[in-house]
C-alpha cells in the first residue's frame, strides 16, 4: 500500500533542502537541518553568528530566504527588482528578530519567543506581505531581563519598541556568554 504524503510536507522538505544547502556546506559540524528545524535546535555559535547581522551572516540568511522560496541563490538577493525585494525584506527582518529573540531566550531574558515553536522553513514559507501581527509580536521579558522593572512601568504600545531597543545589549551579552564558555 502506498504511503500518503502531504503535498505541503514535500514542498517544505524541498524548501529546507534548498534553503539550508549553504548552511550545511559552510557549517560542516552542524546537525542535519530539515523542514522541522526550529531556532531552538540550532547551536549557540550559529545563533550568535546570525544575530550579529553583519556582512558575513547576511548572505547566509539571504540564501536561506531565496532557497526556501525557490528564488535562487542568496547572492542574487540585493539585485532583485524592488517588487520582489521589498516583501523579502519584511521576511528578512522577521528572521533577524526571531534569531535575536532566541538569544534573549537563551540568556533567560524571555521564556518564549512568538512563533518560536514553528519550524524555520514554515515561518519563511508562510510569511506574506502585509505581515500579520503575530509575526511582528515581541516576547515578554522575564524578571532576569536587566531592564525588567522599567518594562513593567511601560504602556502596552511602548513594550514592543522597548524589547527591540534591548536587542543590541542581548547580542552583546550573548557574545560575552559564548566567550566565557570558550566557544568564540
Amino acid at each position: 500500500m502506498a504511503k500518503v504524503v502531504s503535498l505541503e510536507s514535500l514542498k517544505n522538505q524541498k524548501a529546507a533542502k534548498r534553503g539550508f544547502r549553504e548552511w550545511q556546506r559552510r557549517f560542516k559540524t552542524m546537525p542535519i537541518l530539515d523542514e522541522q528545524t526550529k531556532w531552538s535546535d540550532l547551536p549557540d555559535e550559529l545563533i550568535l553568528f546570525l544575530a550579529e547581522d553583519d556582512e558575513d551572516s547576511r548572505p547566509i540568511i539571504h540564501d536561506l530566504l531565496m532557497g526556501s522560496l525557490g528564488l535562487g541563490s542568496g547572492y542574487d538577493f540585493e539585485s532583485l527588482p524592488p517588487e520582489q525585494l521589498l516583501p523579502l525584506l519584511d521576511i528578512y527582518f522577521i528572521i533577524i528578530d526571531q534569531v535575536r529573540f532566541e538569544c534573549m531566550r537563551r540568556l533567560g531574558w524571555v521564556n518564549e519567543i512568538p512563533l518560536g515553536d514553528k519550524p524555520i522553513i514554515g515561518l519563511i514559507r508562510d510569511s506574506k506581505p502585509g505581515l500579520p501581527s503575530t509575526l511582528t509580536d515581541t516576547p515578554m521579558p522575564t524578571p532576569k531581563h536587566p531592564a525588567y522593572p522599567e518594562y513593567c512601568l511601560l504602556k502596552e504600545m511602548e513594550k514592543m519598541a522597548f524589547i527591540r531597543r534591548t536587542i543590541p545589549e542581548a547580542v552583546k551579552q550573548f557574545q560575552e556568554k559564548m566567550k566565557s564558555y570558550g566557544k568564540r
